[in-house]
């Protein structure tokens, strides 16, 4: 029983037989509700959206799994028990441990804990548990290391589309990655969070008139991550039917390997002082460590190099945990009989990117490691930087330092001939290219060879989020297209956010119907038909002041990183356990 988070009726016997009465009814009560779930009767409150001016009723803070805390930590999450008082869910849960850095304050949470398994359910117009509305689970973005689920409003795409939106919380950071290649610590612990979230609206949805039939996961950077790495888990069967990924697939970047795994225990073990000869122990040490001293140690903003621009720096991530993965997904897709490719097939799909991802990394780039290499960026990238600050890096970390690949990489993202500025875009371009493009149009022919219905998108219109591009940027940042579909406001309170023109509403209306559709029967409709992505014809839909739909997205690099340079290379399946060579 969840009694912390419920507030126990006080009325007498006879009052409170008279309000279970009206519980079991799911009969509105002013501006609240409660709804009679399979977990228990939970109380909502009713609110206005202000995009749409429509009614929404919001159930938040609602736990699914119990506290991951003491002997819980570094464990996959439990259940939550079932509840017979009333849950209170008309405030947010808190947020999941996690460091956030000074350049971005309004991520910080007001109310951050390891008590952090919520999620917020939003219905539309009333509830009604007859109405079998299809359901969109958004699952945030922050690599995997910041960010919660309530900075996600999902009442504008809720009362827009007519759909049951629910906003999850996952372990962060070593909190929900850690992982020591042994049993005493297998890792995934967030997608664990994840899947059980995944389980409860199957479980529960239904009470608000949701259709657990009808599961459409979405999500953006590393929620795109999220909901792809979900999708290659077949275990999943039935929990959700269609997925959107926004700027974010499975790749080779965004799993551990077994080196990388190493590396990390042992950095571990010496800012924490843990012993290290055995695994059971020193996972047990790290318990009993308190949650600031953990985030101080594996701080990833703090261990940023000022030599170099690591493209991919989060500590921990994902890794073969011979469970959730038995082996690396990418390697499973290849066998279209696998069970991960035959599940994969069977989901709907929509994903793509921005045009201009990489413009993020101007936000990257440390004022020490702009003066170590003699620019400033928001003037421009200079060639060597981009080889010997960039390029150079990235070969050493993820091809072994193979100095073919740097040399071809070096040459297709520079040019002694082009302008300044557009020396500085092929900066942009590398990061964009390597971190998004060709991974996610790999996932697509997987999708297609598998079977499945797919669908991709590139996102153009120019709005940058936080008032900042540098001024040889151009094109749609990493994330700019959120503020077409959530309120800002609540995301980015301090920021000064100026109403939509009549040009960026209609974009916001298309993103909303496109993706809302899609959750609704599997074919994103809009203001123009989108056409499924296949082999050939390869259709995208370019989303700008004017949606169009083109053919084949920038096949020059889509070549250059499929056939021109190797893959970058996966452990093989029976890799020594890192703990052996420890």
């Amino acid at each position: 029983m969840v009694m912390k988070r419920c507030q126990k009726n006080k009325m007498n016997a006879f009052i409170f037989t008279i309000f279970m009465t009206l519980v079991c009814a799911d009969i509105a009560l002013a501006d609240f509700t409660v709804v009679n779930s399979e977990c228990g009767p939970i109380k909502g409150l009713k609110t206005q959206n202000k995009q749409t001016g429509k009614d929404v009723y919001e159930f938040r803070g609602i736990p699914f799994g119990k506290p991951p805390i003491g002997p819980l930590r570094f464990t996959k999450p439990q259940p939550v028990d079932k509840w017979t008082d009333t849950l209170d869910a008309t405030e947010f849960g808190a947020a999941c441990s996690q460091s956030v850095p000074p350049m971005f304050p309004d991520f910080k949470p007001s109310k951050m804990s390891e008590d952090c398994l919520f999620l917020n359910v939003y219905v539309p117009n009333h509830v009604d548990k007859n109405r079998k509305l299809p359901v969109m689970v958004w699952i945030f973005g922050g690599g995997l290391v910041m960010g919660f689920s309530n900075q996600y409003d999902g009442g504008w795409i809720a009362t827009q589309g007519d759909v049951i939106v629910v906003t999850i919380n996952y372990r962060l950071d070593i909190f929900g990655f850690l992982t020591v290649d042994h049993p005493a610590s297998k890792g995934n612990y967030g997608l664990w969070d994840q899947k059980l979230a995944l389980q409860w609206v199957h479980d529960n949805i239904a009470s608000f008139g949701g259709d657990p039939e009808s599961v459409t996961i979405f999500g953006q950077s590393a929620g795109g991550w999220s909901v792809s790495f979900q999708s290659l888990i077949p275990q999943n069967k039935g929990l959700f039917q269609r997925v959107i990924a926004q700027s974010g697939v499975v790749n080779e970047l965004n799993m551990l390997n077994k080196k990388q795994i190493n590396e990390r225990t042992i950095h571990l073990a010496k800012k924490t002082s843990c012993p290290i000869n055995d695994m059971y122990k020193f996972t047990d040490c790290l318990r009993d460590i308190d949650v600031s001293e953990l985030l101080k140690a594996t701080d990833m903003f703090s261990l940023m190099p000022d030599d170099r621009l690591e493209v991919f720096q989060p500590q921990y991530i994902p890794v073969v945990d011979g469970e959730l993965y038995p082996d690396h997904p990418l390697r499973s897709l290849k066998d279209k009989k696998s069970d991960v490719a035959q599940f994969y097939g069977s989901l709907d799909l929509i994903t793509g990117f921005t045009s201009n991802e990489g413009i993020m990394m101007a936000m990257g780039i440390l004022p020490k490691l702009q003066e170590n290499f003699g620019f400033n960026v928001s003037e421009s990238v200079p060639l060597k930087f981009i080889c010997e600050g960039m390029i150079s890096p990235f070969v050493e970390k993820f091809y072994k330092n193979d100095s073919d690949v740097k040399d071809k990489m070096c040459k297709f993202y520079t040019s002694e001939t082009t302008s300044t500025d557009e020396q500085s875009m092929k900066a942009s371009e590398f990061i964009a290219d390597s971190c998004f493009g060709y991974n996610i149009k790999r996932m697509l022919d997987y999708h297609v060879s598998s079977g499945g219905k797919t669908y991709q998108y590139l996102f153009s219109k120019a709005k940058p989020l936080m008032g900042f591009a540098p001024k040889w940027g151009k094109g749609s940042g990493h994330g700019e297209e959120i503020q077409f579909m959530f309120d800002m406001k609540v995301l980015m309170p301090s920021m000064n956010f100026t109403a939509f023109t009549t040009e960026e509403q209609q974009i916001a209306d298309a993103i909303i119907g496109y993706w809302t559709s899609f959750a609704r029967k599997g074919v994103p409709e809009g203001p123009i038909e989108w056409k499924p992505f296949d082999t050939t014809s390869k259709y995208y839909l370019d989303i700008d002041t004017i949606t169009t739909l083109k053919k084949n997205l920038r096949p020059e690099i889509m070549n250059f990183w499929l056939k021109d340079i190797p893959s970058i290379e996966l452990d093989p399946v029976d890799n020594i356990n890192v703990h052996d060579e420890l």
